[in-house]
């Protein structure tokens, strides 16, 4: 066991130094010039753009740069924004909003995930399974800002039942429509993952064994079926979470969540390289992290696992 946890952990380094790579990449090869837009209009006196220069080391060549980043970075210092802040103390005000909204997203996506795959498992070919076939496959299809701003349209305009924008409010109340707004995609995909699930163990042959013994039919399929129906939906909540903190930027920008994703949407917008890189990396680092998690959990339960 100890020897799969090291070639997993040693299987993380290239991931994390990759992406990095790239995305540091993408920074430093994107149109503009970041000092020129941290002024606007005005004009930037030389001695000026020599310091910033010095200061974030725009003057050296980009591996001499992304080195250096590297090198601060495993020191826990991921850069300094142009507001003056370091990148550390942004990510770290921001990380607790995101999770939030994550987490109020997951916890709404499983429940009503697996409710309805369960449901339409056990009813396969009725007009509930059918209906939500086809509304999986809408909600996979259409792209989640559009549903961000139907619904901000509906609930927060029309109706009044939401707030429009979540501001620096991120209370309970204020994200319950953003968070079903994240959870809609990973919604369409538990219900669909749960529904092959059920519809795969109702013919197992446990379950066979189980109605021969006289059981009740509610119970072969809460004891039986749903138990282990559940167990690939286990593993893809887990990886979903770092998903849905990575994919709360779109989320963040559109409902105006103070969150990691609005702080990467934000900086994107001004050129500003140190917190877009700072806040990826983090995001990469969560991502891995629980992937690395999933896997061992999995080796764990599943000793043929760790000797592939």
């Amino acid at each position: 066991m100890w020897w799969y946890v090291g070639r997993r952990l040693l299987q993380t380094i290239p991931v994390i130094l990759g992406s990095t790579f790239i995305v540091y990449g993408l920074v430093f090869l994107s149109p503009g010039d970041p000092i020129g837009a941290l002024f606007g209009e005005k004009a930037v006196p030389e001695a000026v753009r020599a310091q910033i220069a010095s200061q974030y080391n725009l003057d050296d060549p980009f591996l001499v740069q992304w080195l250096k980043y590297l090198g601060n970075a495993l020191t826990g210092d991921f850069g300094t924004a142009f507001s003056g802040r370091p990148v550390a103390d942004l990510v770290a005000t921001a990380f607790p909003v995101t999770l939030k909204l994550a987490l109020m997203a997951l916890v709404i996506e499983a429940t009503l995930g697996i409710a309805a795959g369960f449901y339409a498992g056990i009813r396969r070919g009725g007009i509930f399974d059918s209906t939500m076939l086809l509304v999986s496959l809408f909600v996979i299809a259409v792209p989640i800002f559009v549903f961000g701003f139907v619904m901000q349209l509906i609930f927060g305009v029309k109706l009044g039942w939401a707030p429009i924008t979540v501001g620096g409010d991120a209370s309970f109340g204020r994200l319950i429509l953003p968070a079903i707004v994240l959870g809609l995609t990973s919604f369409a995909y538990i219900l669909r993952l749960t529904r092959s699930s059920v519809v795969d163990n109702l013919t197992a042959d446990h379950v066979r064994t189980a109605r021969a013994k006289g059981l009740s039919s509610g119970t072969v399929n809460r004891r039986h079926v749903l138990r282990n129906s559940l167990i690939p939906v286990t593993t893809y909540l887990g990886t979903d979470l770092g998903t849905l903190m990575a994919g709360a930027i779109v989320t963040e920008g559109i409902f105006n969540v103070p969150g990691i994703g609005r702080l990467a949407f934000s900086a994107v917008q001004r050129g500003e390289g140190p917190t877009v890189v700072g806040v990826v990396t983090v995001m990469v680092l969560i991502y891995v992290l629980m992937s690395l998690l999933v896997d061992l959990l999995y080796a764990l339960l599943d000793p043929r696992i760790r000797y592939a």
